[in-house]
C-alpha cells in the first residue's frame, strides 16, 4: 500500500475548501477534483516539493501508527451518479444503491445514483488486520470489477489506494490514507 497524503485546495468556482488525497505517484502531475458543493470540476497541481512528504525510513513498513489507516471512497461521477464521498470506520460495510425501503435491504454505504444495474447490496468491504482491506462481489447479478478485471462471486482481493471498483455502470475510487481526515472535509 502506498502512503498518501492530503492537501487543501479552494474551489475555484465556489471558495469552498476540500481535503484532496495525493500518493507519491501524484507528485508533480495534475489531479482532476470535483467540488462537493457546486460540483465543479477543476485540475489541482501538485507540486514537486511535495515528494519531500514521502519519504520514509526503509526499515519502517507503513505508517508510524497503521491503526490509523482510512479507508475512503469517492464515486467517478457520471450522468446517472454524482461525486460522492465515503469515511469507512468500521470493520465491514456493504455498498449499494440507496434504498428507501426497510433496513434490511440497505446498503452500508449507499450510493445515491440511478444506475439499475447497481444492486441494493453489490459487494463488500472488510478490513484486515491493522490496515488492509478487500472487497468482495456478493453474488451481485452484474458483478464487480476492479481495475477493469470482473471478480468472480465470493473472491475476496485486496485493495490497493488508487484501485478502482466498478459496481453497475458506476464507478468508485477507493483512496487509503495513513492518517484521519477532519469531518469538514468529508461531504458525508
Amino acid at each position: 500500500m502506498s502512503k498518501s497524503i492530503k492537501i487543501s485546495v479552494g474551489c475555484p468556482k465556489c471558495t469552498a475548501k476540500l481535503a484532496v488525497p495525493i500518493t507519491q505517484n501524484d507528485v508533480g502531475q495534475k489531479k482532476q477534483c470535483m467540488c462537493p458543493k457546486c460540483n465543479k470540476i477543476f485540475l489541482v497541481s501538485i507540486p514537486p516539493s511535495l515528494a519531500s512528504q514521502f519519504v520514509s525510513d526503509p526499515t519502517c513498513i507503513g505508517s508510524a501508527n497503521s491503526a490509523d489507516n482510512l479507508l475512503m471512497l469517492t464515486t467517478v461521477p457520471t450522468e446517472q451518479t454524482p461525486f460522492q464521498c465515503f469515511e469507512l470506520t468500521s470493520d465491514y460495510y456493504t455498498i449499494g444503491r440507496k434504498n428507501n425501503s426497510g433496513p434490511e435491504y440497505r446498503p452500508d454505504v449507499e450510493i445515491t445514483t440511478s444506475d439499475s444495474r447497481m444492486s441494493r447490496k453489490h459487494a463488500a468491504i472488510r478490513k484486515k488486520g491493522a490496515s488492509g482491506f478487500t472487497l468482495k462481489d456478493l453474488r451481485s447479478k452484474n458483478g464487480v470489477l476492479l481495475n477493469n478485471e470482473k471478480l468472480d462471486p465470493d473472491e475476496e482481493v485486496y485493495l490497493s489506494d488508487g484501485d478502482i471498483i466498478q459496481i453497475g455502470d458506476s464507478k468508485i475510487r477507493v483512496n487509503i490514507a495513513d492518517q484521519k481526515l477532519d469531518s469538514d472535509d468529508l461531504t458525508r
